[in-house]
């Protein structure tokens, strides 16, 4: 087996290399970490424990094929080249100069790109024009100018660009040839579905209200195009100095390709499922938080509609001390507002895949995979999940005001199953009667 393609891979705040990626002949890939940071260094990734021998095509792949960006850009690439899907080594080489969190996967012997940015200094503002530009592209689906490509590419495939907000609010990109990092995250709906980015911004403000740490965001109109704009969570800004932040997707702590975010997509002993996902909590620095933590997001999710509450939507940040801590929630959107998607859990919760048909048993069996078992799981029922159902109550009624009737209509209905099968009393205003759009496929 021959290396044909090698890559030096760098976490920020390390002077040297942390590893190589290979691509062999055979079409595998492999990660081997240097032999210096192996001896003293933390593991890039859960998934990739230290060690002086190389980590194979399935966890490596898995890992690194997670930081690729399924956007204009990256296709772009990949057509110009001639490249398959595939070869994300080859890809890499073209897009791995800024990849999510503080990683880089560079040509061997290139110095580091990733620095800290200077906001007064390492930005170029954008035009009113260039700007509005950018959200139609997007919201109509279209590609974006070779000039605008995007700075530093965000994994996923909603219509969305890495962007930065100087300290006047205007939006910037780095200076061309600046490996400086974004601040924002601009996500913009298709035309016709703009109401998705109220939708997401009302969700995030209510779960707030509901005391979990949420990747900030705000509703923003920009030339007739509704966005919503996201702080990254992987980002630090102090002082004017913009710090990238050490973080993987529950995909990538698991060592899963993302296609097997969802657990229906997965096999026994492949699959993102609730065991899965405890143990990546049960590594963090305060697991029995990040259990309780977790628990209380999936009936989050549930109390709003959505289903889509999959292994790239749950991620970890890394301190510079070497702990591991929850990510904020994001990605926080109504799905079952939305027909175009399937409406089956994307993980499953005590032996249920559907939210409508689960029990009392199914929501038993679920919490006791998080320890919570017997009168403890009733006082957790009793306490923070009574509490939090109440604030969604409370702060729902305001969704009316802005025009989203549908989605408080929607949160009635799934308080109340979840109420019912929790076995608690609460009291819910009467709403209008909401029916499920039926779900469709791209959810997959």
């Amino acid at each position: 087996m021959t290396i044909r393609l090698s890559l030096d891979v760098r976490l920020d705040g390390v002077r040297d290399p942390v590893g190589r990626l290979d691509a062999h002949d055979t079409g595998s890939v492999s990660f081997t970490y240097a032999q210096g940071y192996a001896a003293g260094g933390r593991p890039i990734s859960m998934s990739l424990p230290l060690g002086a021998e190389p980590i194979g095509d399935g966890l490596a792949r898995a890992f690194f094929d997670n930081l690729l960006p399924e956007n204009d850009q990256m296709q772009r690439v990949i057509d110009r080249e001639g490249l398959d899907r595939a070869d994300i080594v080859d890809i890499l080489a073209h897009v791995g100069g800024d990849c999510p969190g503080a990683i880089s996967c560079v040509p061997v012997g290139a110095p580091a790109i990733k620095v800290p940015g200077d906001l007064a200094a390492d930005y170029r503002p954008l035009e009113k024009d260039e700007i509005a530009l950018i959200a139609q592209r997007l919201a109509d689906r279209e590609p974006l100018p070779a000039e605008f490509d995007d700075p530093s590419p965000v994994a996923g495939v909603q219509r969305k660009i890495a962007i930065t907000v100087l300290e006047d609010g205007r939006f910037a990109f780095p200076i061309d040839g600046r490996k400086v990092p974004t601040t924002h995250i601009l996500k913009v709906p298709r035309r016709g579905e703009a109401g998705e980015a109220l939708q997401e911004d009302a969700a995030c403000r209510i779960a707030h209200a509901c005391g979990f740490a949420v990747s900030r965001s705000h509703h923003t109109v920009i030339e007739g195009v509704d966005a919503l704009l996201i702080e990254r969570f992987d980002r630090l800004v102090h002082e004017g100095t913009v710090y990238r932040v050490h973080q993987e997707d529950f995909a990538q702590a698991l060592g899963l390709p993302a296609r097997l975010k969802y657990e229906r997509n997965g096999a026994e002993g492949r699959r993102y499922d609730t065991q899965q996902a405890r143990s990546v909590l049960d590594r963090l620095a305060a697991p029995a938080k990040a259990r309780e933590t977790f628990v209380l997001a999936t009936l989050f999710n549930l109390a709003i509609g959505n289903t889509d509450n999959h292994a790239k939507n749950h991620g970890v940040l890394y301190s510079p001390d070497g702990s591991i801590h929850l990510a904020p929630l994001y990605d926080l959107l109504p799905i079952r507002l939305h027909g175009r998607f399937t409406h089956q859990l994307a993980v499953h919760l005590g032996g249920a895949t559907d939210f409508d048909d689960m029990t009392t048993d199914h929501m038993l069996a679920f919490l006791a995979e998080f320890g919570l078992q017997g009168p403890r799981a009733r006082r957790f029922i009793n306490g923070p999940v009574r509490e939090m159902l109440e604030t969604i109550e409370a702060r729902s009624g305001m969704l009316r005001t802005i025009g989203l009737r549908l989605f408080d209509d929607l949160i009635g209905r799934e308080i109340d199953h979840l109420a019912q099968i929790l076995e608690i009393d609460l009291d819910i205003r009467e709403r209008d009667y909401f029916e499920p759009a039926g779900g469709g496929w791209l959810a997959s």
